[in-house]
Parts: structure tokens; sequence; C-alpha cells
């Protein structure tokens, strides 16, 4: 059973949205429990019933049943209550479990809140809470909802877990420029991960690109003959700085950059032709780069082993994505710690031929809306560094639990906080999905991995 719960201080607002949900949700076709915590002492029967006679005689457990309904009260007497996955495990199986209350319990959260009591919000500090359902406007880096907007309230709820989510599937892809691996996983390969319906399966480890690329196009043809929409994220850029596609191309358009990488690559299991066709790129403009850091041991004309020796360069250094990312390497280099220059050339003939394969059930973001069955998007799994470095377990490769992470994280985001992570500019450099609301995007990721059912 999914399980959400409803947290805010006393008169805030809890019941009465915990009422309008239940509604609500119960209206679309779904079952729904709730559980509520109480802080002082109550009691459901009254003195005098045979019911209560029996408890006072020392029963520890009375149950009262008619036609209608049946109730079973349950006795304390130490004071130790019961732990909430112990009342959860007495219900019956529903769609949704409704919590009100219980703020220290690990399941996620909206917090209700009224501005005119005046109450710091816990969300700044809690990662179980996934958004703010508040009466009044909030500046705070997350989700804000209105309180009264029960609709609203509703589908992020539902989304949070992956009951009819904004992306029924979720895949992401850390890519890789090297040569074929070996078939023991390592770092610094091809790692993807899919979460369907808010939950991450294990992450899949590929020795090279020739046995990704037919996963990865696999993946998206089930999922969009299942009548599934998807979010597929690669860790590479899809685009170069300002003028250099013109130049190269003689077209505005990105995509005439991918088809021109994608009919000159040259790419098998042991070897690629990545740094020659750098080296014949830079011979088309003036001086020398933009590309540089020749990886292999022989010379390669036209391209330098260093920046540094780059020279009449009238291209940018970055893209308008990396100012908001300064430590993101720039797409020129194509070797060194952290490069990722080959991981572009080496992508982009393969996204080229993902666009060919699906035609107009494929968008690319942010150069068209996500709005077709399958989305492509540009990721940055740096975002939520440290929040992989918090929650990576022992033993796992970074690479692995990263791309995990990020595809549970996304499949569980609502449409208000979709809507704010594709907010970004049209460029045709493009952009990285999040990138200006990298604190958001980490709260979310907490939040998920401290209610995670992600397999390992």
């Amino acid at each position: 059973m999914k399980i959400f719960g409803i947290t805010g201080y006393k008169n805030a607002g809890k019941t009465g949205l915990m009422e309008r949900l239940v509604s609500e949700i119960t209206g679309r076709g779904l079952t729904v429990s709730t559980i509520k915590h109480a802080h002082h002492r109550f009691d459901i029967d009254r003195a005098g019933k045979d019911s209560y006679r029996h408890r006072a005689a020392g029963a520890q457990q009375v149950m009262l049943a008619s036609r209608h309904r049946w109730a079973l009260m349950t006795e304390t007497p130490h004071g130790n209550e019961a732990p909430l996955e112990d009342l959860i495990a007495q219900l019956s199986p529903v769609d949704l479990v409704l919590v009100e209350g219980y703020r220290e319990g690990a399941h996620p959260k909206i917090e209700a809140y009224r501005a005119v009591l005046d109450h710091p919000l816990r969300a700044a500090d809690d990662p179980t809470i996934r958004a703010v359902a508040s009466d009044t406007h909030l500046d705070i880096g997350q989700p804000v909802l209105d309180l009264d907007d029960t609709c609203a309230i509703a589908d992020f709820i539902l989304a949070q877990v992956g009951i009819g989510a904004v992306f029924d599937t979720v895949l992401m892809v850390d890519w890789s420029a090297a040569n074929a691996q070996r078939t023991q996983p390592k770092a610094d390969a091809i790692w993807y991960c899919v979460a369907r319906d808010g939950i991450a399966g294990p992450p899949v480890y590929c020795r090279s690109r020739q046995e990704a690329e037919p996963q990865i196009t696999a993946i998206l043809a089930r999922e969009r003959a299942a009548g599934r929409r998807v979010l597929a994220g690669f860790d590479f850029a899809f685009g170069y700085p300002a003028g250099f596609g013109e130049a190269l191309t003689g077209s505005t358009d990105p995509f005439a950059v991918w088809n021109w990488f994608a009919e000159r690559v040259s790419d098998g299991p042991k070897a690629n032709n990545r740094f020659d066709l750098a080296g014949e790129i830079n011979a088309m403009f003036p001086g020398v780069g933009p590309f540089w850091a020749n990886g292999l041991k022989r010379d390669i004309p036209h391209l330098p082993r260093k920046g540094t020796a780059r020279t009449g360069q009238t291209l940018p250094e970055r893209r308008q994505a990396e100012t908001h990312a300064p430590r993101a390497f720039p797409v020129w280099q194509l070797a060194g710690a952290g490069a990722v220059g080959s991981q572009v050339i080496m992508g982009l003939p393969m996204l080229a031929r993902l666009r060919d394969h699906f035609g107009a059930d494929l968008s690319v973001w942010p150069f068209a809306p996500p709005d077709r069955p399958i989305t492509l998007v540009e990721i940055w799994p740096s975002l939520i560094d440290d929040v992989v470095k918090e929650t990576i377990p022992e033993g796992r490769i970074k690479d692995a639990h990263q791309v995990q992470l990020l595809a549970q994280t996304i499949a569980r985001m609502d449409a208000a906080t979709l809507a704010m992570m594709f907010d970004a500019p049209a460029t045709p450099e493009g952009w990285i999905f999040g990138l200006t609301h990298k604190e958001a995007l980490a709260h979310a990721a907490r939040g998920t991995m401290s209610g995670s059912e992600a397999t390992s």
C-alpha cells in the first residue's frame, strides 16, 4: 500500500484537508484508508455500554461488530504507543493510506500551513516533507500548493506515491565514451536505471555503447507500445556553445549537429574516431581549437593536448547553462579527469538515431515541449551530488547509485515540481534538467531516499 502523510501545527487545517482529500481521491475510483494521531487520551466507547464494561474488566482487546461495521479496540496500558508500521499492518489493502500527524515518521508528507498561526515551517529541516499546502505565498525553494486547491494537492500526492504520475516511466542513463569494458561492473562505464510507477528498479551495467543502445531503444519501444509516457535523461550536453552549430553545419537547428556527428562518427567496441574527428573539426575553425586533449599516444593534426595550446578562438568556452554550473567541464575537453567532450561526440549520434526511430512520438527538451510519449532531457547528476554522497550504500559504485536515485526522484515528481524543473530557456545550446532548481531537486532526492522503495 502507498503511504502519504499530512502534518502541521494545531489548527493549520490538517483535518479539513484530510477530509477533502479522502473525498477527492475516492471520487477518482481509488480506495483510501486513514490513520490519525492523537496527542491526548481518547475513547470511542461510552461508559455503561457492554463493550466498555468488557474493557473495564480487563480485556486486552474488545471487538464491537454489526452488519454495517466493526471496530477493534486495543489497550496500551503501559503508555507504549504502537509504531505507525504496526498500525498500517492492521489495515486491509487499499490504494492509499493517508496519515494525519506522525510527523516523526519516515513516510512522505505535505505540511499544512496557515499564515495567521505564524509558526516556523518544518519543511525547511525535514526532507520527508515534499511540499507545503499554504493559504499564502511562500518562497521556499520547493513546491507550494494552495491549501484550498484539493485537486492539485491530490494530484501531487498521487504522483509522489506513483499513482497517476506525470511520467509513467523514467529512464536515467550515465553515458561513457570509453571502449568496451570488462564484464565485471565498474565506474566510469555506462549505467542506466528504469523507474516505473514511482519505484526504481536495480541499476543496469553495460559494457559498451554497442550493448547499451539496443537496450535503451528496446525500453523506449516497449513503454511506448504499452501506452506509458517516458522521460529519458542522458548525462551529456545536447548542444554546443553559441555559434558552433551554425559554423559547422550552416544551420541553427541543433539537430543538424546531431545528424552531422551521426554521419561521421565511426564507433566500435575497441576503437572509435572521436579524436581524429575533433581534429578535423578544429581545422575548419580559425586558430588552434576549440577541441583539445588528445587522449591517444599518437599525435593528431590540429588537436592540441593541452587547453593552453589553443589560440585565436572566437567561440565561447561554455554554454549559457554552464554559467549556472561552475563545476561543469566545458564540452571542448575530450580527455582527462572529469572531461565530458568525448561523451557528447559519442552520445549525439545515438540520440539522432533515437529521433529517427521514434519520429513524432519523441520530443527533445528544451528544443521542444515535453508533450510527446517520449521526452529526452539532458541531466547532470552532480546537481544531487551531496545527496548521492549522503545515501550511497557501502561498496556501491557511485554511477550506479546516482542513476537509481535520480530516476526514482524524478519518477515521483508531481506536475507542479516538473513544471518548475522544465522552466528554462529554449536555447539551441541545450539546457540541463533542473539546473536552476538545484536545492529543490536535492530536497526531492532526500525525501525520496527517506522513504525509498528502490531496490539494490
